[in-house]
């Protein structure tokens, strides 16, 4: 750098030599600086997350899905957390016809075939004195004429 006069040229290099080093010494700082919060923000985010994940799941287990994993619960946003509960599953099912009808229907099987299950139990002693006097073919028409017959197994695979 060159001016006119030898004095302010003297003064202007001491200056920008004390500048660089001032500004070099700011910026080791600020690193410094960026470096420990970065570190500290970091540990914050993980103890916030986790944190926030116990929530979830602790709002899950007092109004949520019963069957969802920890894991879903986490993934879920709390939108998605608050709006899974009780009130919105009664407010949202299908009460149409066509879901009662298969409802009743879906029922009726299940009664068939818990008297089917114990029709056919082991366990029970009056079970086990029918099989020894020789009646099992009998109950077991009888069984078929009060809840219908048995549903057959289908075909696996392509055969019909």
């Amino acid at each position: 750098m060159e001016s006119g006069n030898e004095g302010l040229t003297a003064s202007m290099k001491t200056f920008c030599e004390r500048w660089e080093w001032g500004v070099r010494a700011l910026v080791q700082q600020g690193n410094r600086f960026a470096f420990d919060v970065g570190l500290s923000a970091g540990v914050m985010h993980e103890q916030d997350q986790y944190i926030q994940g116990s929530f979830k799941v602790l709002t899950n287990s007092a109004m949520g899905n019963p069957y969802a994993s920890e894991q879903e619960i986490i993934d879920k946003d709390w939108g998605g957390v608050l709006s899974d509960n009780v009130y919105t599953q009664v407010r949202d099912a299908d009460y149409s016809d066509e879901s009662f009808d298969r409802a009743r229907e879906n029922s009726k099987e299940a009664w068939k075939g818990a008297v089917r299950d114990v029709n056919s139990s082991d366990i029970l002693l009056s079970n086990q004195i029918i099989d020894a006097a020789g009646l099992r073919d009998e109950v077991d028409a009888a069984v078929d004429d009060w809840v219908g017959p048995a549903p057959q197994p289908q075909p696996s695979g392509g055969e019909r």
